[in-house]
């Protein structure tokens, strides 16, 4: 159902009691304001432990990656555990080496060192990743690159 795009905002703002199924099709909306609104929705309202795991998994990995950003605030509100996260750890591990390039880097950069913190991941196991992290030193991402590999002394072996 197609909805004028401020309709679908205000609902957005306005509601705490949606369908679970709307607010998966607003999370995987094509506009950014339409997703960023649905993220909120989901931070303020959403306390189903299933959608919040399916989150975790999500097709859409620009939504996939706010919910590993929100990982250790899902955690200490006790909406997940701990054990249920570390079950779904590849979904985060796969966005280390996603095609939309802004989803690789910010994984890498800011959503990786809590997770690391938390013993979510192992440092072992990001190790065999670094080269998706190296493929982006020549892009506009360069200094994002450099700061990580400096703050987990990853090398990248340039020919």
């Amino acid at each position: 159902m197609e909805m004028e795009k401020e309709k679908v905002l205000n609902i957005l703002r306005n509601s705490s009691n949606l369908p679970l199924s709307l607010i998966k099709e607003f999370l995987s909306d094509k506009d950014k304001d339409i997703k960023h609104e649905a993220w909120n929705y989901v931070i303020l309202n959403v306390k189903d432990k299933e959608f919040l795991l399916e989150l975790l998994s999500f097709h859409d990995t620009g939504t996939r990656y706010r919910a590993w950003n929100s990982v250790p605030e899902f955690i200490i509100s006790g909406r997940l555990t701990l054990e249920e996260v570390i079950s779904r750890k590849r979904y985060f591990l796969e966005m280390l080496k996603d095609d939309n390039k802004v989803v690789r880097a910010l994984s890498w950069y800011v959503t990786l060192k809590p997770l690391l913190e938390m013993k979510i991941v192992k440092m072992e196991e990001i190790l065999s990743y670094s080269p998706f992290l190296c493929e982006l030193i020549n892009s506009e991402f360069h200094d994002v690159v450099l700061d990580t590999m400096d703050e987990f002394r990853i090398t990248c072996k340039f020919i």
